[in-house]
């Protein structure tokens, strides 16, 4: 009986491995961090409660091969691609971006930057990182906060939607 235990044991053990595996990308990183992500905001009509999350003109893409891309769109001009570069998840709640190029934030071009997250029921991403420097090379030492939401694809084309 002790030895049908520990194979049962043992198989329950594989099991559990071999799905955080499969969890993982060909780069180390979190299959749930993959995808294209929506920056958001909390709208609220009262300063007491956070209110409700809307979308921006701002997109994440995070690729399986381990890159990043952060674009914008812009109203009736199109889309621009605002920072570049690689990622890599260096813990269970952070991946370190290894900016190519960065417009929003110039200072962390060439360089890393690690981004602390939190995943709100796979759909949403609350994430926080560390600016040391503003563009000018002047000490800031600020923690900046962005929310984003995971864009998925609907069931059916949505009959209101403007092309």
């Amino acid at each position: 009986m002790k030895r049908s235990n520990l194979l049962i044991l043992v198989s329950i053990l594989m099991w559990i491995g071999t799905g955080r595996a499969m969890a993982q990308t060909a780069n180390g990183n979190s299959s749930d961090l993959c995808g294209i992500w929506q920056m958001c905001f909390y709208v609220s009509n009262s300063p007491e409660i956070p209110g409700e999350l809307k979308p921006s003109n701002s997109f994440k893409i995070l690729s399986n091969d381990g890159r990043f891309t952060n674009m914008t769109v812009v109203p009736n001009r199109g889309a621009i691609i605002i920072g570049t570069g690689t990622y890599k998840q260096t813990a269970s709640n952070a991946f370190t971006e290894y900016a190519e190029r960065n417009l929003h934030l110039p200072q962390l071009s060439g360089g890393s930057n690690e981004m602390i997250y939190e995943l709100k029921g796979g759909e949403v991403m609350l994430v926080k990182f560390f600016v040391k420097n503003d563009e000018e090379g002047h000490e800031i030492n600020s923690w900046y906060y962005e929310t984003w939401k995971k864009v998925k694809m609907p069931a059916v084309y949505p009959k209101d939607l403007v092309r």
